[in-house]
């Protein structure tokens, strides 16, 4: 009876592991000359906007801070970019120390 517990616990565990690793896609998974036209114009007019930050990467790698998804759509439609919401890391940085005097 033990054993089995043990077992299901395991399946369970690295069932819950798998689906976790897909969870939040890393930047280098996207390949962006590959992937379809999206109408960011149409997506952005059909956003409501829920003030929740992400972060937005473009194809050449430059990573920026978006007030939430609707803010991203709007400035792809407007400025004619392509940046995908990826992983919140890409946009933390550390705060320099200040100077010691």
């Amino acid at each position: 009876m033990i054993v089995r517990h043990i077992f299901t616990s395991l399946v369970i565990v690295g069932l819950a592991a798998e689906v976790w690793s897909h969870v939040e896609i890393e930047a280098e998974d996207y390949f962006f000359p590959l992937e379809p036209l999206v109408n960011y114009c149409k997506m952005s007019e059909q956003c409501s906007h829920d003030f929740v930050p992400i972060c937005g990467q473009d194809a050449v790698g430059v990573a920026r801070m978006f007030n939430d998804n609707c803010d991203m759509f709007e400035l792809n439609c407007d400025e004619k970019q392509k940046y995908r919401h990826v992983k919140m890391d890409l946009c933390r940085f550390d705060k320099p120390e200040p100077p010691y005097e």
